[in-house]
């Protein structure tokens, strides 16, 4: 039975992305909870899994952009064993650096222990791995709205899938900001938390998360010039099969193809209590890719990839039957001369995702479209120089995004509701990376403008963003930094055009805003790395990274209820200065037979115009990980333990958050050189939950099995 809401019930229509509820009790407990996560952080030198994999270098080449390729970490005192490299990443400051010696609050996930430990996952269940990143969801509809600090909607998180933004947004009772990914493509996840990516384009103020999908290295065995694979696959919970191939070429060094495709069909899943939740979909994908070097120091990159799925959504009696198109079109170009002055990067793409539904019973006729558009260009170059003992890498460039919304509605309001238009955002930076012996220093300039406008209403402005990190390592293995960055988030077309009335039985009428002023974070965060080598087996790595932060938001824009004009209705306004602080922790250890890992945080908001908590920051997090390795690395087996913590119920909204633990397994077996099994059984102990600002309840106990035949 399709019976709107979960046991957090579904958000009114008027509700805003951060709506304010009375001061949450669960605070204490979540600190409690911290305090004793970090406890054992200390106590077992091993906190979710490392970065460790064997293809970081192939990751570092083709990050959203890559710009520099990792270094392997100091080799191990026994050589027998295999060097291990630390994950890159580039969203902090473009310029390629390991996710424990960043002055931010970065994160990276490669393939390696995508396909290990989270094998056929969705994005929401991915992101559990990154500290202060959540997401919102809806069973009924697979498209994933991204949480970071707090913060999301109407791009306050940059989602970036192959460096294209994902922007597409339609008002509703859901999250305003959704993209869709078929996860089976993945390549490396990589986070970077806050407004500290300055260079990484406008406004994201709640940080950038960039998915990369797979090339042909990640295809091909070494030195073999063609091959593929074909992995099966089968949901126990939500049952259905998945079918996903890729193949490759490479023609001696000069070009490399790959192209793949996935079919994936799951039924409806049952929760914890038993209780059955529509989710049923039929997920079909394909990507392409090639790579072109007409010399050693060029690169061009091209791709396309299509995502299709159709699903239904709504209640049993105002139900829809809707599918979804997204194509992602990327070209880019990368020269790396042996010059000091050239390490120049460019990119221009598309992103477009289409939601057509058709309505069926009481809706029976009354069919919609809504669909974004999003072009943008993407360029810059680094240039190092020395000035006496100083180093200098300077990175320069700009961005620019065009999105175009079109909506379509014959009988209702749909389209006055997610209002056509257009609005262009574009922006320039300078950025400076100085290094002395143990001393590090970022300062960075950012300019930001935007440009709104449809058939009536016209609205621009602009504004210049600072940046100022320092890292001081007093001992190699330790490194402090802190630092002060400001972001800008141009309001979006909804917020400023939205314009009509809530569809039938509800009455509520909403009104535009093209005076809004756009949103600006002022953050203030520090930490400290730890990177340290040969603990205790002469070949073991452990890297550890703690950070607070301080994210103040001036002229935040919320959904508000205004009294004229009579008889009154629903405008967004600059209506609070919020204020999100927290603390994040992030480790792994790797010793080769075994591994382990710890990630989560803990998150505090306030309205400091009212004194009232923010309804968008999630409770506390902890994700624990212990896993081994043995039969000459054959088997990989382990488990993850996930401890969430409780906030208050939002009596404005009807959001929970329950306190819950999970505890999952996951195995991978080679069977032989070209054949591997992987298992994962979540939730083994079939807990009933609701992840926090979700309408339905989760999954149930699910058995998750997978065979990869390569060739």
């Amino acid at each position: 039975m399709r019976e709107g809401g979960g046991r957090n019930g579904r958000p009114p229509k008027h509700v805003s992305m951060i709506s304010i509820s009375r001061q949450s009790g669960g605070l204490k407990e979540s600190f409690r909870l911290g305090v004793s996560a970090l406890a054992l952080l200390i106590a077992v030198a091993a906190p979710v899994r490392p970065a460790v994999a064997q293809d970081a270098q192939a990751q570092a080449e083709e990050q959203v952009p890559a710009e520099t390729q990792a270094a392997p970490t100091t080799q191990a005192a026994n050589t027998e064993e295999p060097t291990v490299l630390e994950e890159i990443v580039v969203t902090a400051t473009r310029l390629g650096e390991r996710v424990f010696e960043t002055l931010s609050g970065s994160s990276a996930l490669s393939r390696e222990q995508l396909s290990v430990e989270m094998p056929g996952a969705p994005v929401s269940e991915i992101v559990t791995l990154i500290p202060s990143v959540s997401t919102q969801t809806s069973a009924d509809d697979p498209g994933t709205a991204i949480n970071m600090r707090g913060l999301q909607d109407f791009g306050r998180v940059n989602v970036l899938v192959d460096g294209a933004r994902q922007n597409f947004q339609k008002n509703g009772h859901e999250a305003n900001g959704t993209f869709y990914l078929d996860t089976n493509m993945l390549k490396s996840v990589e986070v970077t938390r806050g407004p500290t990516a300055t260079v990484y384009g406008s406004g994201a103020i709640g940080g950038v998360i960039s998915f990369t999908t797979i090339d042909a290295d990640d295809v091909l065995q070494e030195g073999a010039t063609k091959g593929g694979r074909v992995k099966l696959g089968w949901d126990t919970n939500g049952p259905g099969p998945t079918v996903h191939g890729e193949a490759a070429a490479r023609i001696g060094d000069g070009a490399d193809f790959v192209i793949a495709g996935t079919w994936f069909k799951p039924d409806d899943y049952k929760s914890g209590d038993g209780t059955e939740v529509d989710s049923a979909q039929d997920l079909r994908s394909g990507l392409a890719k090639a790579r072109f070097r007409p010399t050693d120091d060029q690169e061009i990159t091209l791709s396309a990839s299509r995502y299709f799925n159709t699903f239904e959504n709504g209640t049993t009696t105002l139900l829809r039957d809707i599918d979804v198109t997204v194509d992602t079109l990327t070209a880019g170009y990368r020269y790396t001369p042996d010059s000091d002055f050239w390490d120049l990067s460019a990119k221009i793409y598309y992103s477009g995702t289409l939601s057509d539904q058709e309505g069926t019973g009481d809706l029976t006729g009354d069919n919609q479209s809504f669909k974004v558009g999003t072009t943008g260009l993407d360029l810059f170059n680094t240039s190092t120089f020395d000035t006496g003992a100083v180093t200098h890498e300077v990175t320069y460039g700009g961005d620019v995004f065009r999105d175009k919304v079109s909506t379509e509605d014959e009988f209702g309001s749909s389209d006055d509701l997610t209002p056509p238009g257009t609005r262009v955002a574009y922006g320039a930076f300078v950025q400076d990376k100085l290094t002395w012996e143990w001393l590090e220093v970022i300062g960075a300039l950012r300019y930001d403008g935007y440009s709104l406008e449809n058939d009536e209403t016209h609205t621009d402005g602009s504004r210049l963003s600072p940046k100022l990190t320092v890292g001081v390592t007093p001992w190699d293995p330790v490194t402090f930094y802190g630092g002060y960055s400001e972001g800008y988030r141009a309001p979006a077309l909804t917020e400023t055009l939205i314009e009509g009335f809530h569809p039938p039985p509800v009455v509520g009428q909403f009104f535009p805003n093209p005076d809004l002023e756009p949103e600006v974070a002022h953050t203030i965060e520090g930490g400290v790395n730890l990177r340290f080598q040969d603990l205790f087996t002469g070949s073991d790595q452990l890297g550890v990274k703690l950070g607070v932060f301080r994210n103040d938001v001036d002229n935040y824009i919320d959904q508000v209820f205004i009294m004229f004009p009579i008889p009154g209705g629903y405008q967004y306004q600059n209506i609070a200065k919020a204020r999100i602080k927290g603390f994040e922790f992030e480790a792994s250890y790797d010793a080769g037979f075994m591994f382990a890992g710890l990630a989560g945080q803990i998150l505090d908001g306030e309205n400091l115009t009212t004194g009232g908590t923010l309804q968008k920051v999630p409770p506390f997090r902890a994700v624990t990980t212990l896993g081994f390795r043995a039969l000459d690395d054959r088997l990989t087996a382990g488990t993850r333990l996930t401890v969430v913590g409780k906030k208050d119920e939002d009596v404005s909204t009807g959001f929970i958050g329950e306190a819950y633990e999970l505890v999952d397994l996951f195995a991978q077996f080679e069977i032989n050189e070209t054949t591997t099994a992987n298992l994962a059984l979540n939730n083994i102990f079939d807990r009933e939950y609701t992840q926090y600002l979700n309408a339905d309840p989760s999954p149930g106990f699910n058995a998750k099995a997978s065979l990869t035949m390569k060739f």
